[in-house]
């Protein structure tokens, strides 16, 4: 029995791993006797990668089967002391990899923040046995073998800079072949925590003012102390204002009554003193006003008491609410309950600009148990915040509101999941790699905590509404919004007659001009909803008709004002507005369709006292941009706002009264068997931001076809019939819910080859997938970044096996005369 046991113990020990690479399968590595002690799942692990290659990779498990087809490598490091991803994550990664048809490695390389991702960077050193001979080398080698000599290691990237030649690595080919340099492998740790360096006054000098005033006398004896003198005056006088021991260093030195040599010279004497702290880099909250209940009303309390209700039946309920019925109260008291438990909460919204209203409502009732987590966070913030919520002992953090990639954090009591506005398209990611629904995977995180998930929308997706009527999920209602306010007074405004009268085309009909008038002399506020962002959407020819195009897609420019250019909105190209047609060189090249950049300009123009914003994707680059103009908002600093569907994303305003849709037309004929329940949801939602809080607001819908079936389903809020006619359709069309797509794109830099492989494709995928087979086709764009590309839809019937089938998709698509072209798998893309 001993000598079994010995026998065991005497077994080496392997690791396979998961690296950040778009590769399909685990890597294993044999773990050396020094570190048998220290891996765990979860961990990081420094691995050797090809011949100069080191990446850090997540062990995955740990076991004693060596593999039989090739010599492992050894694991160099472990870089944890704990395991920085826990088995719920790792279990979430491997089902999206699986469900989506993605590696692993593209699932950990999105969710792990990039400071833990770390990769070896290939630099240059001089040899140790080199001479310092250089009369053999040439010009630029000399520079090069320079700039070593003062520097141990540099980048290739750095060289380039120093010798400022744009091409040095034939010059470093020789210099090695020489024996003069060497290459080697750096890995860099990108985390560093944040110091602060902060002054204080020594402590003789705190308990003793005599000495302190002894230390005045000293200094005021001379002329070139006595600046010293009043700088250590001034460093008094700040400590007295903030009633504080320590003062920042850069606050001192941002003061014209103190410089850097001043302080050096206090430090020096010993009259001041350094201390460096590390701080956080996340923003600590103080509450602005007492914390108040969350008082319900009694149709909000009989709507939570149902979900609770529904919770004990199913994991999954949908919370079916109308615009400004108050959902989110409801969340926040089912939130409190399961803080109380002791478990955390994650709720996920579809846009970040959202956070910026939904943390602040929150934070006043549960402080700094209060987090955020989104993609415009520096990559440091991120890691800090990764570490709140895995950290089991800390108060803070226990509930995450965030986009999609808040998904991903590692929570280690999760209680619960609230997937707001769940309809929402911003859940899907599109690029890059993995492809996945958000709120799908939200349900699976929450089955894996056996936590409970809550989606809420007053315009649910069809697929999900379906759900609850098969009873796979529980429905609640509340068709009532908060107050007994009653849902906005939708009217259409035929854009034909407007035009007709005026005699040129305008997306400002009198209609609206005139309720934006009235909202303005009440003082009222009022949104816009244009889905085009641009000053306007292309450029044309007056004469020959020539538009500008981008080289790289097969895409009109947007003309952007601001900046006084032409740029595309699928590749970021850009380009100098043309002073002259290319083909006719005619001078006047005139402007077609309307952004929101246009549309604030104009509205100035109509209502020159009005203040007017823009809420788009240009105007929200900056970390804080979303923050300020939504707080303007609120704080009714801005009179007018105009957006893309940006505004339509359950944002909560008291003040907006009218809501104008410039052109609804734009959103109801797209190639998509979801172009209509998009186009409800969208304008539903929108029509949702007026009268939120004390009367009936009003909504104008601007419109070409003012007799589209749509309309009217908006203007009664019938969701019902939307659902009932989506469903014969997509029975009749085998549409989701009634299969499963997966979308198969090629791409491909020649469109003939494209061609011939698509077509080879689909004829290989209809031997098997009989009469399931859509396309080849070419999307509406057919070239993005200088590839072409074409889509095949499979439709998996219901009754067939879903992983049998994937199965097959990639047996296909790896047959060897596919390996020129790319493949993308999109599993459920719309």
């Amino acid at each position: 029995m001993l000598l079994t046991a010995k026998i065991m113990t005497a077994k080496e020990l392997y690791v396979n791993v998961l690296l950040p690479l778009p590769l399909p399968e685990f890597f294993t590595y044999a773990v050396p006797a020094l570190l048998e002690n220290e891996v765990a799942v979860g961990k990081r692990v420094l691995v050797p990668f090809g011949k100069h290659k080191f990446y850090s990779a997540i062990i995955y498990s740990i076991h004693h089967d060596k593999p039989a087809n090739y010599q492992t490598k050894d694991i160099l490091s472990v870089l944890d002391e704990v395991p920085l991803v826990n088995d719920k994550q790792l279990a979430l990664w491997i089902w999206i990899a699986d469900y989506y048809m993605c590696t692993y490695g593209e699932v950990m390389a999105v969710a792990l923040p990039s400071a833990f991702k770390l990769a070896s960077e290939t630099r240059i050193a001089l040899h140790p046995d080199y001479d310092g001979e250089i009369s053999h080398l040439s010009h630029k080698e000399v520079r090069i073998v320079e700039s070593l000599v003062d520097n141990k290691t540099l980048t290739i990237k750095q060289i380039e800079q120093i010798t400022q030649q744009a091409r040095v690595l034939p010059f470093i080919k020789n210099l090695i072949e020489k024996g003069i340099v060497f290459f080697s492998e750096e890995i860099d740790a990108k985390y560093k925590t944040r110091t602060v360096t902060f002054i204080c006054l020594n402590q003789l000098y705190q308990e003793d003012e005599s000495r302190l005033n002894e230390v005045f006398e000293t200094l005021e004896k001379t002329k070139r102390t006595q600046k010293q003198s009043d700088a250590l005056l001034y460093f008094l006088s700040l400590l007295q204002q903030q009633k504080d021991v320590f003062i920042r260093k850069s606050e001192l030195l941002s003061s014209e009554r103190i410089n850097e040599s001043q302080l050096q010279a206090l430090l020096k004497k010993g009259i001041l003193e350094k201390h460096d702290k590390t701080l956080s880099r996340l923003k600590v909250y103080e509450p602005e006003k007492e914390i108040s209940e969350i008082v319900l009303s009694p149709e909000q309390e009989t709507a939570m008491q149902s979900i609770k209700n529904q919770f004990h039946k199913n994991n999954t309920v949908l919370f079916h609410g109308v615009t400004g019925s108050g959902k989110t109260e409801i969340y926040m008291k089912l939130i409190q309950e399961v803080l109380e438990e002791g478990k955390q909460v994650l709720y996920l919204l579809p846009e970040i600009a959202l956070t910026t209203q939904i943390i602040h409502r929150l934070r006043t009732y549960f402080g700094n148990k209060v987090g955020v987590y989104h993609s415009r966070f520096s990559e440091f913030e991120r890691v800090e915040i990764w570490q709140h919520v895995s950290d089991k002992t800390s108060d803070s953090y226990r509930v995450i509101i965030g986009a999609r990639s808040a998904l991903f954090l590692p929570f280690n009591n999760l209680g619960l999941i609230i997937v707001d506005e769940e309809h929402d398209m911003s859940y899907k990611q599109f690029e890059p790699s993995p492809h996945y629904q958000a709120r799908d995977s939200a349900i699976v995180l929450a089955k894996l905590h056996e936590a409970k998930t809550l989606l809420g929308s007053a315009t649910p997706a069809i697929e999900t509404y379906n759900n609850t009527a098969r009873e796979k999920y529980g429905l609640v209602s509340l068709y009532q919004r908060y107050g007994g306010v009653e849902l906005p007074n939708i009217k259409i405004v035929d854009l034909r007659k407007e035009n007709r009268k005026k005699q040129n085309y305008t997306l400002y009909s009198k209609p609206l001009l005139e309720s934006i008038t009235q909202a303005l002399a009440k003082k009222e506020q009022i949104i816009l909803f244009q889905n085009r962002r641009g000053f306007s959407v292309h450029l044309e020819c007056g004469l020959c008709n020539y538009i500008p195009t981008c080289k790289h897609c097969d895409v009109t420019l947007t003309y952007h004002k601001k900046n006084n250019e032409l740029r595309c909105h699928y590749c970021g190209y850009k380009e100098a507005v043309p002073q002259k047609c290319d083909l006719c060189q005619n001078p006047h090249m005139e402007m077609r369709g309307i952004g929101t950049e246009k549309v604030e300009e104009e509205l100035q123009l109509f209502f020159p006292q009005a203040k007017i914003a823009r809420l788009d994707y240009d105007s929200t680059r900056s970390k804080s941009a979303y923050q300020q103009i939504i707080s303007n908002f609120e704080n009714r600093k801005i009179d007018i706002l105009v957006g893309t569907q940006m505004v339509t994303k359950g944002l909560d305003f008291d003040n907006v009264s009218t809501v104008g849709i410039l052109n609804a037309d734009n959103m109801l004929y797209y190639p998509d068997f979801r172009s209509f329940e998009r186009a409800f949801q969208m304008l539903s939602q929108v029509s949702g931001r007026a009268g939120r809080k004390n009367k009936q607001g009003q909504v104008l819908i601007q419109t070409f076809n003012p007799h589209h079936p749509i309309f009217q389903l908006v203007i009664c809020n019938d969701y019902q019939t939307l659902f009932h006619k989506s469903m014969i359709e997509r029975k009749q069309f085998t549409y989701p819910p009634f299969c499963r797509l997966i979308k198969i794109t090629l791409k491909h830099k020649k469109q003939e080859t494209l061609d011939k492989l698509a077509k080879m494709l689909a004829v290989e995928f209809k031997k098997v997938f009989l009469g399931s087979v859509l396309g080849p086709e070419y999307p509406p764009i057919m070239k993005i970044k200088n590839l072409y590309q074409k889509d095949i839809i499979l439709k998996i019937n219901l009754s067939k096996s879903l992983v049998s089938s994937k199965n097959i998709i990639k047996k296909i698509i790896s047959l060897p005369v596919f390996k020129s072209i790319q493949i993308h798998l999109d599993v459920d893309p719309y």
